[in-house]
């Protein structure tokens, strides 16, 4: 059992910098983050279904996504917040941290559909392929969203650049 996990373990290492970029993005701290990769480390090493070597990235990436946006609504039920949606880090609630660039403000300003697909394209570098294997869709409607993400990130940086001159 303890060789099967460190094999898995082996297999998935490569792309936990990624999972925890797209763990960071949904909630802007890097211990929360943490957690919720470390669960999902540890429910992928345990699984019965592990993937195979190829499918490995988009697999775990799945895992981490769905992790997180069960710990989202778990503390949207805790809360009891009927407004809570997942389009947690708007810019008025995205703490100023030192080096907190411009283009992270404008992307945590989008909706969570559009931050999300992003943050696996452009900081996971997800293919389209493994983007449509993750959220479930289409690759024609991965590169559709996509492309609306990328022109609504662009609008929002346009204003934000507009408003600071």
């Amino acid at each position: 059992m303890q060789k099967r996990h460190q094999q898995r373990f082996q297999q998935l290492q490569p792309h936990l910098a990624g999972a925890r970029v797209l763990a960071e993005s949904y909630f802007r701290c890097q211990q929360r983050a943490a957690d919720v990769l470390q669960d999902s480390l540890e429910a992928a090493l345990t699984t019965e279904q592990f993937p195979s070597t190829e499918q490995c990235r988009a697999w775990l990436f799945q895992v981490v996504r769905n992790r997180c946006i069960d710990s989202l609504r778990k503390q949207r039920k805790l809360s009891n917040d009927d407004s809570y949606d997942f389009t947690l880090a708007t810019a008025e609630s995205t703490p100023t941290e030192e080096g907190y660039s411009e283009v992270h403000q404008a992307l945590a300003a989008l909706p969570f559909e559009q931050r999300d697909i992003l943050v696996l394209r452009e900081f996971s570098d997800c293919s389209y392929a493994a983007i449509a294997d993750i959220l479930g869709v289409a690759e024609g409607t991965v590169m559709s969203r996509l492309h609306r993400a990328r022109l609504a990130l662009s609008k929002e940086l346009q204003r934000r650049m507009g408003e600071s001159q």
